[in-house]
């Protein structure tokens, strides 16, 4: 049987909503969830992941490897960048931002592509990823940053119709044109029509 442990910058539904989907991807797995509750709180204040930030990142992402897990997954994409760096000098560990797949998958496909969150700390890493990733791979792509106003303070409050809403017209507004969308926080697939 597969483990995980998931890294988390704050509390909400994120721990079933990543089990679930793993779970229909790689069947039985067993989980481990490791949470610093106000930590989204201080970077949303920061604007962004300051040094002492990132220590405490760093001890969220060690105590996850003392689990012994197969793989790591940090699910909070306004660390993405902490993630990865923490991944690069840690080789022996398999460490995901739960952005990499998207913003790889954008990279390689896409032509102008939206990020779209509800949050500003989410947005310019996850569009400085796909811009990257392109690089990498010698394509061209346009990418476009959008934040939903007021969502996450909706998403906070326990108003999803709210945020869903705030969404939704962002998406219909700014992200006209491009040819892939990324709903750039796991949170926002409670958004999503099934």
């Amino acid at each position: 049987m597969k483990k995980i442990t998931c890294v988390h910058t704050g509390m909400g539904g994120l721990p079933g909503v990543i089990e679930k989907t793993f779970t229909e991807v790689l069947g039985e797995v067993k989980f481990h969830h490791i949470l610093d509750s106000g930590l989204i709180g201080d970077v949303v204040a920061a604007d962004g992941v300051t040094p002492q930030l990132e220590k405490r990142l760093y001890a969220l992402f060690d105590a996850a490897a003392t689990t012994e897990p197969d793989m790591i997954v940090s699910t909070c994409s306004s660390i993405g960048d902490v993630a990865r760096k923490y991944a690069a000098e840690h080789p022996e560990l398999s460490v995901l931002s739960i952005d990499y797949p998207m913003a790889e998958y954008a990279a390689e496909k896409g032509h102008r592509v939206a990020v779209l969150a509800t949050l500003a700390t989410t947005v310019d890493p996850s569009a400085d990823l796909v811009a990257d990733l392109a690089r990498k791979a010698g394509r061209e792509v346009e990418v476009v940053k959008a934040v939903a106003p007021g969502a996450f303070e909706a998403v906070i409050n326990g108003d999803m119709a709210k945020a869903a809403e705030s969404v939704q017209k962002t998406a219909e507004e700014a992200c006209r044109g491009a040819d892939i969308v990324l709903l750039a926080q796991a949170s926002m697939s409670a958004f999503r029509k099934e």
